[in-house]
């Protein structure tokens, strides 16, 4: 039995959404490659759009504040190490 046009549709954005959900997984597991990607960005922003400037100054300011945060708890855990805490 032959799929309909809509059960292919439907078919597809299964996939993409799948697809999609791996993709996501590997950046916010590998941070170096959305660092990559932003950084990439960023070197040809004066092609972008207002807009798109806007939205990739935002997601830059996100991932810098991300690592100020991993970068804070890494300090607090450092200083426990040289007090001998737990």
């Amino acid at each position: 039995m032959a799929l309909t046009d809509r059960q292919k549709r439907a078919r597809n954005a299964e996939y993409q959404a799948r697809w999609r959900a791996k993709r996501d997984a590997l950046v916010k597991s590998h941070p170096e490659v959305a660092e990559r990607v932003l950084v990439a960005l960023a070197g040809r922003c004066d092609r972008l759009s207002e807009g798109d400037r806007l939205a990739l100054a935002d997601r830059l300011a996100d991932a810098a504040i991300g690592y100020l945060r991993r970068a804070q708890e890494l300090a607090v855990l450092a200083r426990r190490v040289r007090s001998g805490e737990r």
